[in-house]
């Protein structure tokens, strides 16, 4: 996933149609969720959504199909949001919010999806959405999530990649996207859906979390 344009996607992000609105209820909605025995959201049941990208860059485009399923209970496949992304003005740039194989915006500082762009797809399928980051201190911060995933809200992270997965990457720069589904705070643990795992609900502690965000400004998508 590319970083390159996160700055233009964060400053232009109220003008990207990253706005607050009301949820439309899905027959798939699970109950709102609270907080048992420390640990917020059901990382156990939104594991069953989990996409994994095939493609070095759709972390983002899977982060949208793993939420509109964990809300709706039909997650689109990987190749039905390509499809999709390929034909949807992008709200940061000129073109389609994922350009396709063969064009020169694919490859390059230019792949992938921007996350103000998550925003767009989630409301094709009917899921309002919002975005935001560290310049809204009260919107961010551990706590928060925890708040948003109490309610029964999904969240889309950006992050530094190398740091989540404890690589030899680059860690200065955010590059990956993925959807964050529960915090135990008993074992000071975040879950993920990690679009580039190899399975779903892989955990990583607070510090490696918090570390791989604040590269990212702590910028999410979070639902309404």
């Amino acid at each position: 996933m590319s970083d390159s344009r996160m700055v233009t996607a964060l400053r232009t992000a109220a003008a990207a149609a990253c706005i607050a609105m009301a949820c439309v209820v899905a027959p798939g909605c699970y109950p709102p969720a609270t907080a048992a025995s420390g640990v917020y959201g059901d990382p156990e049941a939104a594991a069953k959504y989990w996409v994994q990208q095939s493609l070095e860059d759709t972390c983002g485009l899977a982060s949208v199909a793993d939420v509109v399923g964990e809300i709706t209970g039909n997650a689109p496949t990987e190749q039905q949001i390509i499809k999709l992304a390929q034909h949807t003005p992008s709200v940061i740039r000129d073109g389609p919010i994922y350009a396709p194989t063969g064009d020169p915006a694919h490859e390059g500082e230019n792949g992938g999806i921007d996350l103000a762009d998550t925003v767009v797809l989630l409301n094709h399928y009917g899921v309002k959405s919002h975005m935001t980051y560290d310049k809204h201190p009260e919107e961010v911060g551990l706590p928060k999530l925890e708040e948003y995933l109490g309610a029964n809200r999904k969240i889309i992270a950006w992050v530094n990649g190398g740091t989540i997965l404890d690589s030899s990457d680059q860690r200065t720069s955010p590059d990956h996207l993925l959807v964050v589904t529960g915090i135990d705070t008993n074992n000071e643990k975040v879950h993920l859906n990690d679009p580039y795992a190899d399975h779903g609900n892989t955990k990583v502690s607070f510090t490696r979390f918090m570390t791989a965000w604040k590269i990212g400004q702590e910028s999410i998508v979070v639902t309404s």
